[in-house]
């Protein structure tokens, strides 16, 4: 796979191969995340997006149902409560929408068409007749079958409204199009386009085998006139972006966003869609157990990567109480959030490993794992992410600025035969301030001349102290 950025951040027409282990290294502030970013919210804004159009569209229809009610005067409103008590279609509109939690995404169709034909069948004179202490309140009194049929169009008209509006995007272009937009959004804090030319054209795009999956052009935060197609094909089937080793330990308290009427997060609702870090959280606080089978199946294919993160972290992951706890091979049980900041890295692999959520149809992003790492532990995360690009087959997208972590991906990329799918960049920054990336896999001097500035120079002043 490729992807192509031009006037992303400070990124300017790059290039980047991701078909195996892809490293960038480059200094602080040189745009070594952009590419990151910019990949997770393609792959991300893409993911299960029939599904989650389908939860999308069921929101809305419920949302909107619930002003049905309101298209009658109060009195009526509670007459048509009363006799809705023991009609399963008109009671989740209008005695309890909490009703709708019982409802497959899949059935709001057929549900709209159901709900319209027992609320046009609604007769005044009955619900009269059946609700005399209603009738005898009704501030108008005046209130007559007339004006009844008249609010009863209004709000088949309604309905009508919400069944086209939810049915207007079949081959969902226009969904997918907002996702990506806010994905990017979200991840770039409203700026993905250069600070320095807020209008300049923002343009990215995944191929894979010459063919585009992806293309993404904005300016200004919208589609230009015309632009019409994202989603080609999906490059991958799931994104993870690893850059804080502290999402493990905590609790993420989803009540602070809008739920869906499933209690399931709604995908294009901008108060719920999440920035890498909040997604991974909330994932590894709803990690699915897996089956036997899936444990025997797990096992027999990563068993290398098992042996090499059982030989850090042994124990295993424990959730008591809406706690999460390490339990080490002596049965101790330890609080996560006091682990060493190290291990919570490798946790946060051995977790989603574990339970599966990491195939030959992901896409790892990991920047700067390294940071928290003793050098022998930066040696053996080097190892097993190699490992997760020859036994798993995924594709990690890494960014370094250690000397010493770089030489181990690059040995143990060698060790395993994995070389020929080991891409390395370096990020350079132009004239300009923008930014390139050079692909410098066939010669990694130029990484290691840079690395070896800062000790230098820190060598140096240290000698010419000490010589005093």
């Amino acid at each position: 796979m490729q992807i192509k950025l031009d006037n992303v951040g400070i990124v300017k027409n790059s290039s980047i191969d991701i078909n195996g282990l892809t490293v960038i290294t480059g200094a602080n502030n040189s745009g070594k995340s952009t590419v990151g970013r910019a990949a997770y919210a393609l792959v991300r804004s893409v993911e299960n997006y029939e599904f989650k159009a389908l939860i999308d569209r069921f929101d809305y229809a419920v949302a909107h149902l619930k002003e049905i009610p309101n298209f009658f005067p109060i009195t009526v409103k509670a007459a048509l409560k009363s006799l809705s008590k023991s009609d399963r279609t008109l009671k989740p509109v209008f005695v309890d929408s909490m009703l709708f939690r019982e409802f497959e995404v899949s059935e709001i169709d057929s549900f709209l068409l159901t709900f319209k034909q027992s609320l046009k069948s609604l007769d005044f004179d009955k619900i009269k007749e059946g609700n005399s202490l209603f009738w005898n309140l009704l501030d108008d009194k005046s209130y007559t079958s007339e004006k009844f049929e008249s609010d009863k169009e209004k709000s088949l008209a309604f309905i009508d409204e919400i069944i086209r509006k939810i049915n207007d995007d079949p081959e969902l272009e226009n969904y997918i199009k907002e996702a990506v937009r806010t994905q990017l959004d979200i991840e770039f804090s409203g700026q993905v386009a250069p600070v320095k030319d807020p209008t300049s054209k923002v343009s990215i795009e995944i191929t894979s085998n010459d063919q585009r999956c992806m293309h993404v052009v904005l300016q200004e935060g919208r589609y230009p006139e015309g632009f019409r197609k994202v989603l080609d094909r999906k490059p991958y089937s799931n994104v993870f972006y690893i850059d804080d080793p502290f999402v493990v330990e905590d609790d993420y308290q989803f009540s602070k966003f809008a739920l869906s009427a499933q209690q399931t997060r709604s995908f294009i609702n901008s108060n719920v869609i999440l920035r890498h870090r909040d997604e991974l959280r909330y994932h590894l606080n709803n990690l699915q157990e897996v089956n036997v089978w899936g444990k025997v199946q797990a096992i027999a294919k990563f068993r290398q990567i098992s042996d090499r993160m059982n030989a850090v972290l042994p124990g295993t992951f424990i959730s008591e109480n809406k706690a999460k706890f390490y339990k080490g091979d002596d049965g101790a049980k330890l609080d996560i959030s006091n682990l060493a900041t190290g291990a919570k890295m490798f946790s946060i692999l051995k977790m989603l490993i574990m339970s599966g959520d990491i195939t030959e149809r992901t896409l790892l992003i990991l920047d700067e794992p390294e940071c928290h790492l003793h050098p022998d532990w930066q040696n053996k995360f080097a190892e097993i992410v190699v490992l997760l690009v020859k036994e798993i087959g995924c594709h990690v997208l890494l960014t370094t600025h250690s000397q010493n972590f770089l030489l181990a991906l690059d040995a143990m990329s060698r060790m395993y035969k994995i070389k020929d799918r080991a891409n390395f960049y370096q990020a350079i920054k132009n004239d300009n301030s923008f930014v390139s990336y050079v692909d410098v896999s066939q010669n990694l001097k130029p990484i290691y001349a840079d690395f070896v500035k800062g000790f230098s120079e820190m060598k140096n002043l240290y000698d010419k102290i000490v010589n005093l």
